[in-house]
């Protein structure tokens, strides 16, 4: 888990400067990457910072188990840190799916206010895990021990678990629904191909296709990796008798799908921008050859009626 927390820092800081050198996705789409790297960063942060000290707690009270664990109350700051930064993954896809949708149906619209529009999605981000947080956590009764300062107060982890099985059920739908608007934007740019020979149409339906590719990756990695690694404590929740408790907080310390999603993102984000560059330079190369073809057909027929007409003045 260390080396996948580190490495993702160094992914994260490449797939940054590559955003910030690069002028491959549009202004709204961009911002909104950029926030999911830093708030992948945060998280990551957090969850080291989780896993050193109880590193250390063990280290320090291994002749004393008993007091390897935590008091809820010590693990106030980094739980919600924590939590808060899980919750924003997910607003994040929901925020990029609807940036898609909204370049694709409203583009000349959108395309005038992409800071308003992204500054928007990101305080919508930052909003929604907080009123979520606030109705898991306003009860809560910070007086028992946990294991880890990533887990809930003991009150509050139903409403925990529903909060998280209705997110990943969200997760899921935007996930099937982007892959469905990639098809779309799919059809709809070889329509335009066949249909349309403005330079500019073609253009933009093909740089929608690449920017909503690239979305709907780092979507279905975020619902794999979540949905992935929240079915293992929702099996054991339920098997929790039969199960020894050692298995069970063994498999809750590895089962942080955000944790991996952190590292795959940045990993993405830095593919698909480099295939973007090297697929928007052949596509330039087409229809500059294209328009050059077209040029020289226009000044063909333009010059042959102009000598049809010296040739014949009267018919013409």
């Amino acid at each position: 888990m260390s080396v996948i927390i580190f490495a993702s820092f160094y992914l994260s800081y490449c797939a940054m400067e590559k955003l910030k050198k690069q002028n491959v996705f549009g202004m709204s789409t961009k911002i909104l990457l950029q926030s999911s790297i830093v708030n992948g960063v945060v998280h990551q942060a957090t969850t080291a910072f989780i896993r050193v000290r109880a590193l250390y707690h063990a280290i320090r009270f291994f002749r004393d188990p008993c007091s390897i664990q935590f008091p809820s109350a010590s693990c106030f700051c980094e739980g919600i840190l924590y939590y808060h930064t899980n919750l924003f993954c997910s607003v994040v896809c929901l925020s990029l799916f609807l940036d898609r949708l909204a370049s694709f149906y409203i583009h000349k619209f959108y395309k005038s206010v992409p800071k308003k529009a992204a500054y928007t999605f990101i305080v919508i981000q930052i909003l929604i895990p907080a009123l979520v947080l606030c109705w898991v956590f306003h009860d809560a009764i910070y007086t028992g021990y946990v294991p880890l300062c990533n887990y809930p107060p003991k009150n509050s982890s139903e409403k925990f678990y529903i909060v998280n099985a209705t997110r990943i059920g969200i997760l899921w739908i935007i996930a099937a629904a982007s892959i469905v608007h990639f098809y779309q934007s799919f059809r709809h740019e070889k329509r335009i191909i066949h249909e349309k020979y403005d330079t500019n149409a073609r253009y933009n339906a093909f740089e929608n296709l690449l920017s909503s590719r690239a979305v709907c990756w780092i979507i279905c990695i975020q619902a794999v990796c979540l949905g992935g690694t929240s079915a293992i404590p929702s099996i054991f929740k339920i098997y929790r008798g039969s199960i020894p408790t050692a298995w069970f907080h063994g498999a809750i310390a590895f089962a942080t799908g955000l944790t991996y999603a952190n590292f795959f993102v940045p990993i993405v984000i830095t593919f698909e921008t480099n295939r973007i560059i090297r697929l928007r330079r052949s596509r330039i190369q087409a229809l500059r050859r294209q328009t050059n073809d077209y040029d020289y057909i226009h000044d063909f027929k333009a010059l042959m009626e102009s000598s049809y007409k010296k040739v014949h003045p009267k018919t013409s």
